[in-house]
C-alpha cells in the first residue's frame, strides 16, 4: 500500500477515535415533589406548580436527562447502573421544601450527588403569597443556574475541522514528505508488533496464573469434583473506606433503637355515669408516631443500597459494601434487647401515683396485680420499626402511620378531682419487671 494512503487511513482512524472518546456526558436530574414542611393544607396546591416549573426549565437543557421518583428507586436498588452511564456523568437529586410565613412563601432547594450523598449546592428564595407565578418562575431559574457547573460543554458543529487530503502526485519522486511518512508508518508497525507480543505474553501469564489453585477459593476439577483450600489466616475486617458512611449510619440507628417516637399526650375526657354518680369514666388519648426527621435523614443522608415503598411501609436496605455494621448494634438487633414499651403513670396533687398503664403484649405483664394503685395492662401500642440483620446486609422497615391509643379507666369522682399530671416513658422490655415492682 502506498505510504501516503496508509498515513491518511491512520490519521482518519485517530480522528474518529478522538471524536468517539470525547462524546458528551449527561447530568441525570432526579426531581422529587416539593415538600410542604409544615403540612399546611392551605398551600398544598403550590407543590405541583413548583415541581412542574422546575421540570419545564431544565428538560430542554443540553446534556440534562430528567428523572422522577421511580427512576431514583431503580438506581438506588442497583447502583451498578451508574457505571454504565457515559464517563463524567452526574446523578443529582433535587430536594425542594416550602412553607408559608405570614404573607410570604419561603422555598429552599438542595442539590445532592447521589453517588456519594454530598450536598453540591443549596439555595433559598422568598416571594409574596399573592404572586405564585413569579415564585414558580424564580424557582425554575434558580435550579437551572444551580446545575450549570455540571453541564457538558456544547460543541458547535463547525468547531472541528478535518484536514483536507489531496491525491498524491505519483509522478513525483524522492518526495521528502513521502519518505518521512514511510518512516512514521514503519515505526507504528514496529510498535504495534511489540504491543501484540506483550499482550500475548500477558494473556499467557494470566492463563498460567488461573491454573494455580488459590487458597480460600473453590475450584472445579475436570472430573467434576469441587475442592477448597482452607485459608485459616483470613479474617473478616472492616473496610476503612466505609468509616464516614458507618458514622452516619450509627448516628441514625442510635435514634432508631433508643428514641424513634414522637408522642402526643392529649387532654383526658371525663364521662359521667347516669346510673352511678360516685364514679366516672376517664378516657386518656395518646398518639404514637415515628419522628419525621429520622425518616428524612434515612432518605436523604444515608447511601442505602435499596429502597422499597408499599403504602405507609418503607424498607431500607444496607450492605457491607458501603457500611461496617457496628458490633453492638448488630448484637442488640439479633437479641431484641433494644425493644421497649410505653409505661404511663398518672399522679395526684401530692405526686402520688394513682394509675399505672403498661402497654405490653407480654402475658407475664398482664398477669401482674397491685393493691397500691390502679394497674392497667394494655396492648394498643405496636412498634413502628423493625430490623433484620444478616452476615452481609441489614434491613430497616418503617411504618409512617399514627397509632391512636385510648386508655380508659373508671375512678371515684373524688379521685378524678385530684388528678394532677401524667408521665409517659419507654422502658426496655428486659427491665420492665424491675421497673414495675417498686410501683405495684
Amino acid at each position: 500500500m502506498n505510504p501516503n494512503i496508509r498515513m491518511r487511513n491512520i490519521l482518519f482512524a485517530f480522528l474518529l477515535l478522538s471524536s468517539l472518546t470525547g462524546q458528551n456526558f449527561f447530568v441525570y436530574l432526579y426531581i422529587l415533589p416539593f415538600e410542604n414542611t409544615e403540612n399546611d393544607p392551605t398551600i398544598e396546591w403550590i407543590a405541583p406548580g413548583l415541581t412542574d416549573m422546575v421540570r419545564q426549565q431544565v428538560k430542554n437543557e443540553f446534556g440534562v436527562k430528567v428523572r422522577d421518583k421511580e427512576d431514583l428507586q431503580v438506581i438506588m436498588n442497583d447502583r451498578s447502573l451508574m457505571l454504565k452511564q457515559s464517563r463524567g456523568s452526574k446523578n443529582l437529586l433535587v430536594l425542594g421544601q416550602f412553607l408559608r410565613k405570614m404573607d410570604k412563601v419561603d422555598v429552599s432547594i438542595q442539590l445532592v450527588d447521589i453517588a456519594n450523598w454530598q450536598e453540591e449546592d443549596a439555595r433559598k428564595l422568598s416571594e409574596v403569597y399573592n404572586n405564585i407565578p413569579s415564585l414558580n418562575k424564580r424557582v425554575g431559574e434558580t435550579l437551572k443556574n444551580m446545575i450549570v457547573p455540571f453541564l457538558p460543554k456544547k460543541v458547535l458543529s463547525n468547531s472541528l475541522k478535518y484536514p483536507t487530503f489531496q491525491s498524491p502526485d505519483l509522478k513525483t519522486k524522492n518526495n521528502k514528505l513521502s519518505n518521512e511518512s514511510e518512516k512514521v508508518v514503519q515505526s507504528l508497525d514496529s510498535h504495534i508488533a511489540e504491543l501484540e507480543a506483550s499482550m500475548d505474553a500477558l494473556l499467557g501469564a494470566r492463563r498460567r496464573e488461573n491454573q494455580i489453585q488459590k487458597r480460600g477459593v473453590s475450584v472445579k476439577k475436570p472430573d467434576g469434583e469441587w475442592t477448597l483450600d482452607f485459608d485459616v489466616d483470613r479474617k473478616v475486617r472492616n473496610n476503612p473506606e466505609n468509616a464516614a458512611n458507618t458514622k452516619m449510619l450509627s448516628t441514625v440507628l442510635d435514634q432508631l433503637l433508643h428514641n424513634p417516637y414522637d408522642i402526643e399526650l392529649q387532654r383526658p375526657e371525663f364521662i359521667y355515669h347516669d346510673d352511678d354518680e360516685l364514679y366516672m369514666t376517664v378516657r386518656f388519648p395518646v398518639v404514637y408516631k415515628l419522628k419525621e426527621q429520622i425518616i428524612r435523614d434515612m432518605l436523604t443522608t444515608l447511601p442505602y443500597s435499596g429502597l422499597e415503598q408499599n403504602g405507609s411501609l418503607t424498607i431500607f436496605y444496607f450492605n457491607r459494601e458501603s457500611f461496617n455494621f457496628p458490633v453492638d448494634v448488630v448484637e442488640s438487633i439479633r437479641t431484641g434487647s433494644y425493644r421497649s414499651i410505653p409505661v404511663i403513670r398518672i399522679y395526684d396533687e401530692q405526686e402520688n401515683i394513682l394509675i399505672v398503664i403498661a402497654d405490653s403484649p407480654e402475658n407475664n405483664i398482664h398477669s401482674r396485680q397491685s393493691d397500691k394503685v390502679l394497674y392497667l395492662p394494655q396492648n394498643q401500642f405496636s412498634p413502628l420499626i423493625e430490623f433484620t440483620v444478616g452476615g452481609w446486609s441489614m434491613q430497616v422497615a418503617m411504618e409512617t402511620v399514627e397509632i391512636q391509643a385510648v386508655y380508659e379507666f373508671i375512678l371515684p369522682v373524688s379521685e378524678v378531682e385530684s388528678l394532677s399530671n401524667v408521665s409517659l416513658k419507654f422502658i426496655n422490655e428486659n427491665e420492665l419487671v424491675s421497673f414495675l415492682e417498686p410501683i405495684l
